[in-house]
């Protein structure tokens, strides 16, 4: 060993050339270029105090990124394994900067939970090395979402999954069962925080094979003495990997975005059923963004009965939150039930016609027990008997039968083409309902009248749904699921053979 260093001296004077032999003769396969980065040799001393993470909510944190430093917690590694893994990063700098631009509606949200649980915010980049943050990812495995649950995992820890919503795609419920998932293993595998990573991938099974075969001993042998599964060996070396790369991205070469500790989103909580459409209309958010900022529903109904927190940037929200709160109180006649001997929340639910779980979030209930004498809270459809007008904002909405009459605030840029496009519907007859014609200038300010549909659908009016095809679906399996023919749903979704569905694929289902 010492003579092959000489050897080296007598070649290489320079000390960063020896270093970069050094790193490259450490890997498997043979270094054909010099690594483009220069690895600090003192990366923080993330490993040296308890993981106590939840306390780091109270601290004031200009950027995200000094949040989840501040949390780190897993120990620093040098392994060629982890160096491998960093080459792959810096020279895939692109993937990098996307999964960053893609998670920047959830990551707080990510984050917060694992805080919820006192986990390493390293926890927060698993999602980057799963699916690079993307909510409608789809493996060979059959697992899904950021988190990349698989069918069984998801079911052990209560993500739910119906042609109208996927928790393992719910960026709040599969972000609640990955902090679970992690802070079970960890106590299973006696508080060894990589072997808990490693078993989310793998399984806590083969996790605790390999460590049977190795004759395992706490202290004496560790993660990186197993023989697991390949792609779990470069999975513990990834998440380090990335870990590393934000902890010092200049050292890596990387420029990471800044993206203020603030979330430019939030939750809001709504407790009766409403379309997409109409929260696109009431938040003033386009259709499609409010589909991709809650990827957990397969179609175009939000179903508080399924998940009861609605994700929106924080200027959407709040003008949604204002607008329906007042709109809700007219579109719901909200009965009051008062429970008598023999009641239940399931007779009440058939009797009304309203799911369980609507009635425990209206009512928060933690519970199905009720007592006699109490009274219930029920949204049952249809319009309120005497007021038919609410003002919100200073717009005027004016309930009729089943639409809204609303006051469009004409702003720069606006024309006619424009607002019936935003509004979905054709330029003739936003004419018509403003008695204008296409020569009729419009002022900033100016009203234009807007006449929509009413937020909540009727039982008879036919919805429009987009269901995300699944690994194992076929035509015949989603047709008998929705209750409507083949034939039917080929045409609608122009398919002229069976054999092109495939995963992912963004199904219309019209009932």
């Amino acid at each position: 060993m010492f003579g092959s260093l000489s050897i080296i001296h007598m070649f290489f004077k320079n000390i960063k050339s020896l270093i970069t032999i050094i790193l490259c003769a450490s890997f498997i396969t043979s270094c054909n270029q010099s690594i483009s980065y220069k690895r600090p040799q003192i990366l923080a001393n993330f490993g040296s105090f308890d993981c106590n993470t939840k306390s780091l909510s109270l601290r004031n944190y200009p950027q995200v990124w000094d949040k989840l430093r501040s949390g780190f917690c897993l120990d620093t590694v040098y392994s060629a394994r982890v160096e491998r893994e960093i080459k792959w990063f810096v020279n895939n700098k692109a993937f990098v900067y996307r999964s960053i631009e893609r998670s920047k509606p959830f990551i707080h949200h990510v984050i917060a939970e694992l805080e919820k649980n006192n986990l390493p915010l390293e926890l927060a980049l698993l999602p980057l090395v799963e699916s690079g943050y993307q909510p409608f990812a789809y493996s060979p495995s059959k697992a899904a979402g950021i988190w990349q649950f698989i069918p069984p995992t998801a079911k052990e820890y209560g993500l739910s999954k119906s042609w109208m919503y996927d928790g393992r795609r719910d960026i709040l419920s599969s972000s609640k069962a990955a902090a679970h998932f992690l802070k079970d293993m960890h106590r299973h595998f006696k508080q060894d925080w990589l072997l808990a990573i490693a078993s989310y991938n793998t399984g806590a099974g083969n996790v605790s094979k390999s460590l049977r075969k190795a004759n395992y001993t706490i202290g004496q042998k560790t993660f990186w003495d197993l023989d697991l599964p390949r792609e779990t060996e470069i999975y513990v070396p990834k998440l380090i990997a990335i870990r590393d790369i934000i902890a010092n991205p200049r050292a890596y070469g990387f420029n990471l975005p800044k993206i203020s500790n603030k979330s430019s989103t939030k939750f809001i909580k709504v407790s009766y059923p409403i379309d997409f459409y109409t929260i696109s209309i009431l938040s003033g958010l386009e259709e499609d963004k409010v589909h991709r900022l809650n990827p957990g529903f397969s179609g175009w109904d939000f179903l508080p009965e399924m998940q009861n927190k609605l994700l929106l940037p924080r200027k959407n929200a709040d003008l949604f939150a204002k607008r329906f709160n007042k709109l809700a109180r007219i579109i719901y006649k909200n009965k009051i039930h008062k429970v008598v001997r023999g009641d239940s929340l399931s007779k009440i639910s058939r009797i009304y016609n309203v799911s369980i779980k609507s009635i425990k979030v209206l009512n928060n209930l933690k519970s199905d027990l009720i007592r006699i004498g109490q009274k219930i809270v029920l949204p049952i459809e249809g319009l309120a008997d005497n007021d038919n007008t609410v003002t919100i904002a200073g717009t005027e909405y004016i309930i009729n039968d089943k639409t809204i009459t609303y006051n469009h605030i004409v702003k720069r840029y606006d024309n006619w083409y424009k607002i019936a496009r935003y509004y979905n519907t054709n330029l003739k007859t936003l004419l018509s309902w403003n008695d204008a014609t296409v020569k009729t200038k419009l002022k900033i300010s100016q009203k234009i009248k807007i006449i929509m549909k009413a937020p909540i659908l009727s039982r008879t009016d036919k919805i429009n749904l987009r269901y995300v095809v699944d690994l194992g679906d076929t035509v015949n399996i989603i047709s008998k699921g929705f209750k409507i023919s083949k034939k039917e749903l080929l045409s609608t979704n122009n398919i002229k053979s069976s054999r092109s569905l495939t995963a992912g694929k963004n199904l219309l289902i019209t009932k």
